[in-house]
């Protein structure tokens, strides 16, 4: 029993790590759709260090990469280049690879230099990971909190690599764009699922657009704003009818489809 409470306790923290993932790296730092209060800050920051052990200036450049050369030569992490299966499975290592590039970081990361908390701290992320494993073995005793904590860093790496990987492969689109919308996937990653919208509009604070998605984030990125925590800066409701090219219904992607978006709009006109 003690081990299926650290599994719910490890899968609990990875989904507080996607929800800051998608709320503070993604929205707030890549796409600056969103501005946070200090003290919202400090929380993501410091939840991205211990939950992720990931650099939010290097997530934002190797994202912000990947917007530039989606699903082409210089993406970093592309089923389309690299493979389905390398993806899914070697996500991680596809992230580093990029991060560890100088240029891209400079590149695509200049307006986030590191600060002086950054340079003494936050920018050791295994030192802030390593640092919630001994936290929770010392709560839930040793070979527990190893459960958990593996749980955490399980968890969060798939479900990272899901949006990377199937996220692109396949699912259903509402934009003419290599990304696909995945609503189960979306549920248990705070919205991240819905790629296909995020490709077509990436600085809409609001990942779903249309009936029938839902974006857990959102809601929560409302209560913060009511309680003064955060402050959304860009329009999450206009522009989704005709924004990038929308289809004329929504269309379903799955492998082997060999399916060409131009031969789908112009069979249906």
């Amino acid at each position: 029993m003690k081990y299926l409470k650290a599994i719910g306790v490890g899968f609990g923290l990875s989904q507080v790590a996607t929800l800051i993932t998608t709320v503070y790296l993604h929205r707030v730092l890549s796409h600056k759709s969103i501005q946070l209060h200090p003290a919202a800050t400090m929380f993501m920051r410091l939840g991205t260090w211990m939950l992720t052990s990931i650099s939010p200036r290097e997530w934002v450049a190797v994202h912000r990469k990947h917007h530039n050369f989606s699903d082409v030569e210089g993406d970093p992490h592309s089923p389309h280049v690299e493979g389905y299966w390398k993806i899914m499975l070697a996500n991680v290592y596809y992230y580093r690879r990029e991060a560890n590039n100088d240029n891209t970081m400079e590149k695509y990361a200049a307006d986030l230099p590191f600060d002086k908390l950054d340079l003494a701290l936050l920018r050791r992320g295994t030192l802030g990971f390593s640092l919630t494993g001994v936290i929770l073995a010392w709560i839930l005793g040793t070979k527990a909190g190893l459960v958990a904590w593996t749980t955490l860093a399980v968890s969060y790496l798939t479900l990272n690599a899901a949006i990377n990987g199937a996220g692109h492969t396949f699912g259903e689109k509402n934009f003419e764009n290599d990304a696909t919308n995945l609503k189960l996937l979306a549920l248990i990653t705070f919205g991240e699922g819905l790629h296909n919208n995020h490709h077509a509009r990436p600085a809409s604070p609001r990942l779903s657009a249309f009936d029938g998605e839902i974006d857990p984030a959102w809601p929560v990125i409302r209560g913060m704003e009511k309680l003064g925590l955060a402050k959304v800066l860009t329009k999450p409701d206009v522009g989704w009818d005709t924004h990038r090219r929308r289809l004329p219904e929504t269309v379903k992607i799955r492998p082997g489809d060999g399916i060409d978006i131009a031969t789908v709009n112009s069979s249906k006109n």
